[in-house]
């Protein structure tokens, strides 16, 4: 990138919800870091949609405005009182939800 990065992740707290928000290109889905029970790990990497339980943590992927993959419409998610929303870039549909 051609603006200097300070940190490759961030800790979040949307209401009582832990979330790691990183890249995922080091911590991800399949190398996951230290969790603490109940977070959601937040990757980008794959630009795959994903909304995953894996028992101790959540993994969610937003997928991807510019680049979708694996068939996926152009994505993102937004976060509103509590419930993550996946919606397509094009139409603003919500095409899945999750309560945090």
């Amino acid at each position: 990138l051609d603006f200097p990065i300070m940190a490759e992740s961030a800790y979040l707290l949307l209401g009582d919800q832990s979330i790691l928000a990183t890249h995922g290109h080091k911590d991800g889905e399949a190398a996951p870091p230290p969790l603490a029970a109940g977070s959601i790990l937040l990757c980008g990497h794959t630009h795959i949609p994903a909304w995953t339980d894996h028992g101790t943590f959540r993994y969610f992927n937003p997928g991807s405005v510019a680049i979708p993959k694996a068939d996926s419409c152009h994505s993102y998610m937004t976060w509103e009182a509590g419930t993550f929303f996946w919606k397509d870039v094009l139409t603003g549909d919500v095409y899945h939800s999750e309560i945090g």
